[in-house]
């Protein structure tokens, strides 16, 4: 395995998280948290600017990862990263919120509603990547009524 391989493995497992054998996307999905921790009292436009790092840094690790296959291994966790990460986007840190948009998010992410199931279907890394982007939008428009419209 070339140094290059190794990298984006390294990446697209979330630091080897993804090589857990058990529920490696939800494990995978609770990286997202520190790394957001590490920022989310400087505002909304770090949380965008890592976000979309992420969200690139694994276009191309999880490319590298599957190559041109249209398959979203387990192990493969970044996805869940960013996704999650959307999910987050400008909602205050709050156990409860990280909790709800967790749980929400991983629901999108495992049963996939439309058309969620559709962006998976998108070749190598985009597609891996998409599916959970979206799922990510789709909770954080979610959260987004929970805090403003119901005050949780």
């Amino acid at each position: 395995m070339s140094l290059k391989e190794k990298i984006a493995e390294f990446l697209a497992t979330g630091f080897y998280v993804g090589k857990i054998p058990v529920a490696p996307g939800t494990i995978g999905t609770l990286v997202a948290i520190p790394i957001m921790f590490i920022y989310w009292n400087k505002g909304i436009l770090p949380h965008i600017f890592i976000t979309l790092s992420i969200f690139f840094i694994g276009l191309w690790a999880s490319t590298v990862v599957v190559g041109e296959k249209k398959e979203d291994p387990d192990y493969v966790v970044i996805d869940e990263i960013a996704g999650y990460m959307v999910s987050m986007i400008g909602v205050p840190f709050n156990p409860l919120y990280l909790a709800i948009a967790f749980v929400l998010f991983r629901l999108y992410d495992i049963f996939k509603p439309p058309p969620i199931k559709k962006f998976e279907e998108l070749p190598s890394g985009l597609g891996i990547m998409a599916d959970d982007i979206v799922a990510g939008l789709y909770v954080l428009v979610i959260m987004q009524i929970l805090i403003h419209f119901f005050n949780i």
